[in-house]
């Protein structure tokens, strides 16, 4: 296997990694507390970026009236921190391979924290939405560097348990965030929405000098940055996501601006797959697709951002808009999704001897299916209590799915191509969640404009609200998700897996 052209296990030695391994020594799988104590430190940062990208969804209104800026121009604090993330995705890969990665999680930390600084000092909307950017540069580094960093320490044996721990900030974070930015914007100021990373960070940093070793996932030479495909990737990943945005606030997908981005994305996107495929070191190896395990796990993982945003952006409007709480309560409420998602990451990670990803993600996104479909009935005067034990089984379902199609994709590309293939994993995931959200935002706006009926028709239930239909948008993206894990190489145990050419 050369440094510059990564090649993908053949199929045949991933079964058999997945099927062994665990099995033939137990011990092998436990996490040390040496790996304990480094995981908690990233995972810190991990958390801290993932807050960020939703803390600032309850405090839209608040910014507009404090800068007198419309909305429209306010979401762009928060699109501004996606699209920086976009960027940042593609180049975090290489930079853990060439710098090590204790240096670029320190570097992407420090810029994360630097960010938070200057935000909550913002003197006005367009100061604000520039520091975003800058946070967004930082928060978009630190989640395929810790991925790459944990995945490379644990090794083969742990590595379903690495995930595992990964999984816990990823489905608790977002859920968080509405609450916590709840909590400051109405008890303390919206500034401190970032000025709170800055005292965290500060400790997380000092945590790291002491706690990461030298060592970790230690830089080579190899070959330069790959300038052109930095040029084609990040901006044709940011423009998609841009269009999937901007169709879901403006709720028109025919629109110029949605349209000049999708096909600004398209042209891009496919110019790097020309450029990628020609070159021996691109920045993203397009090659890695040919191993099925890594394709169809990038799918399953694609369909779970469709899933897992799509319900966070739903289910808030649904408590507010058909329930009448406020954006506190709506926040709490979605509590049992994160710590049920904890939960399923857990499960996962203890199940891993045993059950294989195929079992895990099937598994997984048919219970996310399940909690989603109650939804589909939900109405006026459903309980609470049924809703919150409903979301936390889509919750279950995520985390359940999340680590072990990880853990898969990571045997099937090996160690050397992990940082890399942990950038496209990414990406993908951030797409699918734009287009989750774009989808239950543009049905759910031409069903309050009346297109569901009086009644509610196709999108309504007994109540006439619209919300019960677009959920069986949800239910779809996760049945589909499940039938991609399902397909997943292998059997469903481990130690009964067959080869699948």
């Amino acid at each position: 296997m050369t440094r510059g052209t990564p090649e993908p296990l053949p199929e045949q030695a991933l079964v058999a990694t997945t099927a062994k391994t665990p099995a033939a020594d137990p011990d092998d799988s436990r996490l040390d507390p040496a790996f304990l104590r480094m995981a908690g430190v990233l995972l810190l940062a991990l958390l801290l970026a993932l807050l960020d990208e939703t803390i600032v969804n309850v405090g839209v209104r608040t910014l507009s009236d404090e800068f007198g800026a419309p909305l429209p121009t306010v979401q762009w604090v928060t699109a501004g921190y996606l699209l920086a993330v976009a960027v940042a995705t593609p180049f975090a890969g290489w930079a853990v391979d060439r710098y090590g990665g204790r240096t670029m999680w320190l570097v992407a930390v420090s810029v994360f924290v630097l960010g938070s600084l200057l935000s909550g000092l913002a003197w006005n909307i367009g100061s604000l939405i520039a520091f975003r950017v800058l946070q967004g540069l930082g928060g978009g580094m630190i989640v395929p560097v810790v991925q790459s960093v944990l995945a490379t320490a644990a090794g083969p044996a742990r590595v379903p348990k690495a995930m595992a721990l990964i999984s816990l900030p990823l489905t608790v974070g977002p859920v968080l965030g509405p609450v916590l930015g709840g909590v400051l914007v109405d008890a303390v100021d919206w500034r401190w929405m970032f000025l709170i990373n800055v005292p965290l960070g500060a400790v997380i940093l000092s945590l790291a000098y002491r706690t990461l070793p030298h060592g970790l996932h230690r830089g080579r030479p190899g070959p330069r940055l790959d300038v052109v495909g930095l040029l084609l990737l990040s901006p044709g990943f940011a423009a998609l996501v841009h269009g999937f945005t901007s169709a879901a606030h403006s709720g028109d997908p025919g629109s110029a601006r949605v349209l000049v981005s999708f096909a600004a994305g398209a042209v891009l996107l496919g110019a790097y797959a020309v450029h990628a495929l020609r070159v021996s070191a691109p920045l993203i190896d397009l090659r890695m697709f040919a191993n099925r395990g890594f394709g169809m796990a990038v799918v399953t993982m694609f369909l779970v951002g469709a899933v897992a945003n799509a319900l966070l952006f739903l289910t808030p409007l649904y408590y507010q808009q058909a329930r009448g709480f406020g954006a506190l309560d709506a926040g709490l409420l979605l509590i049992p999704s994160g710590v049920l998602g904890a939960v399923g990451a857990v499960t996962s990670g203890r199940t891993a001897s045993r059950v294989t990803a195929r079992f895990t993600s099937a598994a997984g996104m048919g219970v996310t299916a399940l909690g989603a479909l109650v939804f589909t009935r939900a109405g006026d005067a459903t309980s609470p209590l049924v809703t919150a034990v409903a979301l936390g089984l889509t919750g279950f379902g995520i985390g359940l799915t999340a680590p072990g199609t990880m853990a898969f994709m990571y045997r099937a590309v090996g160690e050397a191509s992990a940082a890399r293939a942990t950038s496209a994993l990414f990406i993908f995931n951030q797409i699918g969640g734009a287009l989750g959200v774009a989808a239950v935002a543009l049905l759910l706006q031409h069903g309050l404009d009346g297109g569901g009926g009086a009644d509610g028709g196709a999108f309504g239930g007994a109540d006439g609200h619209v919300f019960g239909g677009v959920y069986w948008v949800v239910v779809g993206f996760a049945v589909v998700a499940a039938g991609a894990g399902a397909a997943l190489p292998g059997g469903f145990r481990v130690g009964r897996s067959r080869i699948r050419l």
